[in-house]
């Protein structure tokens, strides 16, 4: 958050104390083998943004995971790279950046037939500020030509509404 402060022309310590009892976690998804063929349009994981600040996830050969490239708003595969991590913007940092940098959305596809038999695990690292964080626009992110694009909420009622709200 240090790095982000810096590169949002902001004091190094500007987010530190809405991360001293941050929301942060680890999630295991296990993605069973495959026993009945997909139909057209299915997902392993469908297409969302993720909600806190940032996601990390480590990189494997199975694929799957797609992302929209915003300049022409179509699907693409994300590539493997070996020993590498997947870095993802979440919403709670859109809404701090008013949207300069915007969340990643993103998907995961069934993999292809041969890769059918494999079980896969993945463990996406989920960064998210304290439960009581008021996440609104940064000044360093608005003038009289860019007001606020978001309503300030707060980071534990909106962790909610994505983990709750969009399932319910």
């Amino acid at each position: 958050m240090r790095f982000f402060a810096l590169g949002l022309e902001l004091d190094e310590h500007y987010f530190d104390g809405l991360f001293d009892n941050h929301l942060t976690n680890l999630c295991a998804n296990y993605y069973p083998p495959i026993t009945t063929p997909p139909v057209d349009g299915q997902f392993r994981k469908f297409p969302h943004t993720d909600s806190g600040t940032l996601t990390i996830l480590y990189q494997d050969e199975e694929g799957g995971l797609q992302v929209v490239d915003r300049s022409t708003g179509e699907w693409v595969d994300v590539p493997f790279i070996e020993n590498s991590f997947v870095v993802n913007i979440g919403d709670l940092m859109a809404i701090w950046t008013n949207n300069r940098w915007v969340s990643t959305h993103h998907r995961i596809l069934p993999p292809p037939p041969e890769k059918w038999d494999r079980e896969r695990i993945s463990m996406p690292f989920f960064h998210t500020p304290n439960w009581s964080a008021v996440i609104e626009c940064l000044p360093s992110c608005t003038d009289a030509a860019t007001p606020p694009a978001h309503e300030p909420v707060h980071s534990g009622e909106y962790l909610e509404y994505k983990v709750v709200g969009l399932t319910a």
